[in-house]
C-alpha cells in the first residue's frame, strides 16, 4: 500500500461517544442502565394491570438504551485495539447484563402479550411502537422460562458463556504463522492478515502458503476451538431444556424472523440449481492455471497477468465510485458517506491492533451509526466499504424511529450491504474501459453468487450438523473435520478440488454469544438484494420511496410480511426464490460469454 494513502485512510474516534470504558460518559450511562433497572425491579409486579404497563415501558426502554449502547462501544472498542482487555471484559458484562434486563421485564413483555392485538391500548403512544415486538416475545421459546430459572441462566452466562467471544478473540491473536510470497520471500502472518490474505491477496504463492499454514495451525490448535463450540452450544442445549424447546432450530428462526416454510424454500432453490451456481466457480479455475479451483483461490481476484498484481486503488477514488453507484439508490446516500467520514465514524486503517474483518455497529442512545474495515485498495476492498456504509444507512433512514423498530434481524441486516455491492458492481460494469475490467467486475459477481449460495450453505450445514451431534454428548475434534468434509463436498461437488477444512475455526460467526445459527441470514440478505435489483429496474425513478420505506419496515415485520407487503410474493414458495437466484445467475452467463468473445 502507498505510504500516503495509509496516512489519509479515514480513522475512528470514540471520544464523541463514550471515549472509553473507563471514561465518565460510559460509567453514567452504566449507572442510568442500573438505576432504571432498579426502578423496574421495584415497581413491577408479577401481573402489571394496562396503566401499569403504560407507565413501565419508558423506563424498560431508557435501560434498554443505555445497555445496547454500552454493548455496542465496548464491542468497538476492543475490535479497534485487541489488546484492550478492559473492553473485552466490559464487552461480557453489558451482554449479562442485558439479559438480566430481559429476564427483570420478562412479566411486562408477559402482560403485553396477553392483550388482544386490536385492544385500543395499542393506540397509547407509550406502547404503540411495541405491538410487533409484543407479540413475538409472546410467541418466543423463551415465554417458557421461569423466573428462577432466568436467574440461573444469567448468572451462568456471565461468567461461562458471554467470555467466549473473548476467548475465542485470545485464541485467534496466539496465531503466528510463516507463508511465501512470489518472490520467495518468507513473511510471518497473524490471524486477521491470515484472513485478509485468503479473502483477496493477489499474490497466489502468498494465497496457496498462507493456507497451508493456517490449515497446519489449526489442525494442531482445533481441540480448543472445538470445545468453545461445545461449551457454546451445551449452554443454549440447557437452556433449551429448561424452556421444554425440543426444536434446537426454533430460536435462530424467531432470532431471525423469518419462517421455517421460507427458509426452507430458500435453500431448496438453491440445492435444485446447485450445478449451475457451482458453474460461478468452475469457470473461474482456468484463469489461475488449473482444470479445477482450489480452496485458497475461492475469493481471490481476477489474475492480471500484464501487470503481474492488480493497480492499488487510493481511497478516494474509491469512495468517490461508491457515492457515484448509489445516487440512483437514493440521492442522500452521497452526503450521508460524507457526513461518517467528517464525524470519523468510519475506520479503515490497515493496523496490527485491529480486529480481523469488518463491521457495522451503532450507539442507539446517540444515534451513531459506525463503520469498522480494513482497506487494501483492492476492487474487494472498495465493495467492502459499499457493503458496510449500506448497514450504516440502512440505520440512518430509520433513526427518528423508536430504538426497538430500528433492530432488524440479520437476515434483513444483510440485505441494503449486499444491496451496495450489487450497485456498486454494475455502476463500474457500466463505465468499464475494457474488456479486463468488465470481466474483473463479473467476477466479483460470481465470487459473491459461490459464497452467499454455496458457501454460507456450508457453514449452516457444518452449525446445525454440529448442533445436532451436541444433543447426544461432546463433540470431538475428529467429529467436527469429518462434519466440514462432508458438508463441503455436500455443496462444492468437484467445483473445488479441496476442502476448506478449517473454516469452522477461523470464522467468527460460528462463536457469537449474541446470534445463534446465522450464516444463513447472509444467504437470505444476498438473495433479497438480488430481488431488489430486479425491482429497481422495475421501478426506475419511483426506486427510492419505495427503498426507503421498505427499509423502514425491517425492524417491525418478519421476512415474510415483507416481501408480502413490498414486493406483493410468497417467501414460502419457490418461485419468490428462484426468481432472485435468476439475477444472481443471469451474471455467469454473461461471463461466459465475456471470456468467449
Amino acid at each position: 500500500m502507498p505510504t500516503t494513502d495509509q496516512e489519509l485512510l479515514p480513522a475512528w474516534t470514540l471520544e464523541d461517544a463514550y471515549g472509553s470504558v473507563s471514561d465518565e460518559r460510559y460509567k453514567k450511562e452504566l449507572e442510568n442502565a442500573h438505576k432504571r433497572m432498579g426502578e423496574l425491579q421495584k415497581a413491577l409486579v408479577e401481573e402489571p394491570q394496562k396503566d401499569d404497563i403504560a407507565v413501565l415501558m419508558p423506563i424498560y426502554e431508557d435501560a434498554a438504551e443505555s445497555i445496547s449502547s454500552l454493548i455496542s462501544f465496548s464491542y468497538c472498542a476492543s475490535s479497534a485495539d485487541i489488546s484492550d482487555t478492559a473492553a473485552s471484559a466490559a464487552y461480557a458484562q453489558m451482554q449479562s447484563l442485558w439479559a438480566e434486563l430481559e429476564a427483570t421485564a420478562k412479566p411486562l413483555f408477559s402482560a403485553l402479550g396477553k392483550i388482544d392485538e386490536k385492544d385500543e391500548f395499542w393506540s397509547r403512544k407509550e406502547v404503540s411502537h411495541w405491538r410487533f415486538g409484543a407479540m413475538q416475545k409472546k410467541n418466543s421459546w423463551r415465554a417458557k422460562l421461569s423466573s428462577q430459572d432466568n436467574a440461573v441462566i444469567n448468572a451462568f452466562a456471565a461468567t461461562n458463556f458471554f467470555p467466549v467471544d473473548a476467548m475465542y478473540k485470545r485464541l485467534n491473536k496466539s496465531m503466528l504463522v510463516k507463508a511465501k510470497n512470489s518472490a520467495g520471500e518468507t513473511v510471518t502472518l497473524t490471524h486477521s492478515q491470515c484472513v485478509g490474505v485468503l479473502k483477496g491477496a493477489d499474490d497466489p504463492v502468498l494465497r496457496e502458503t498462507a493456507q497451508t499454514a493456517v490449515n497446519e495451525w489449526y489442525r494442531e490448535h482445533a481441540g480448543f476451538y472445538v470445545d468453545l463450540l461445545n461449551l457454546l452450544h451445551g449452554f443454549r442445549k440447557t437452556q433449551f431444556e429448561l424452556a421444554g424447546l425440543d426444536d434446537w432450530m426454533r430460536p435462530s428462526l424467531e432470532q431471525n424472523r423469518i419462517s421455517r416454510q421460507a427458509l426452507e424454500a430458500a435453500l431448496n432453490a438453491i440445492k435444485n440449481r446447485q450445478a449451475e451456481i457451482q458453474e460461478a466457480i468452475k469457470v473461474r479455475a482456468p484463469f489461475f492455471g488449473r482444470p479445477v479451483m482450489k480452496a485458497c483461490d475461492f475469493f481471490a481476484p481476477v489474475p492480471v497477468k500484464s501487470q503481474g498484481k492488480a493497480p492499488y486503488i487510493p481511497y478516494k477514488e474509491a469512495i468517490e465510485t461508491v457515492k457515484a453507484s448509489l445516487v440512483e439508490v437514493n440521492p442522500e446516500i452521497p452526503a450521508f458517506i460524507d457526513m461518517m467520514l467528517q464525524n470519523h465514524w468510519l475506520d479503515a486503517r490497515v493496523d496490527a491492533k485491529k480486529a480481523g474483518g469488518a463491521f457495522y455497529s451503532r450507539f442507539n442512545r446517540l444515534k451513531q451509526p459506525r463503520v469498522f474495515t480494513t482497506y487494501l485498495g483492492s476492487f474487494g476492498s472498495v465493495l467492502q466499504q459499499a457493503h458496510e456504509l449500506g448497514h450504516a444507512f440502512h440505520y440512518w433512514v430509520m433513526r427518528d424511529m423508536p430504538t426497538n423498530e430500528t433492530e432488524f434481524p440479520m437476515t434483513l441486516t444483510e440485505v441494503a450491504s449486499t444491496f451496495n455491492e450489487a450497485n456498486v458492481r454494475r455502476y463500474c460494469a457500466a463505465n468499464s474501459q475494457s474488456k479486463e475490467e468488465r470481466l474483473a467486475i463479473l467476477w466479483q459477481e460470481l465470487v459473491s453468487c459461490a459464497n452467499f449460495c454455496l458457501q454460507l450453505p456450508i457453514r449452516m450445514g457444518f452449525e446445525t450438523r454440529f448442533i445436532e451431534k451436541r444433543q447426544k454428548g461432546l463433540v470431538t475434534q475428529a467429529e467436527a473435520e469429518q462434519i466440514m468434509r462432508e458438508v463441503w463436498h455436500e455443496y462444492m461437488g468437484d467445483a473445488i478440488e479441496d476442502c476448506d477444512e478449517y473454516l469452522w475455526c477461523y470464522k467468527l460467526h460460528f462463536y457469537m454469544t449474541d446470534q445463534y445459527i446465522y450464516n444463513y441470514a447472509y444467504t437470505i440478505g444476498y438473495l433479497l438484494s438480488q430481488g431488489l435489483c430486479r425491482e429497481q429496474e422495475k421501478r426506475g425513478k419511483d426506486f427510492p420511496r419505495f427503498y426507503r420505506e421498505f427499509l423502514r419496515d425491517t425492524g417491525r415485520m418478519t421476512v415474510d410480511e415483507l416481501i408480502a407487503k413490498h414486493m406483493g410474493l410468497d417467501a414460502t414458495t419457490p418461485d419468490f426464490w428462484n426468481q432472485c437466484l435468476d439475477q444472481a445467475c443471469s451474471h455467469i452467463e454473461e461471463f461466459k460469454k465475456l471470456i468467449n468473445q
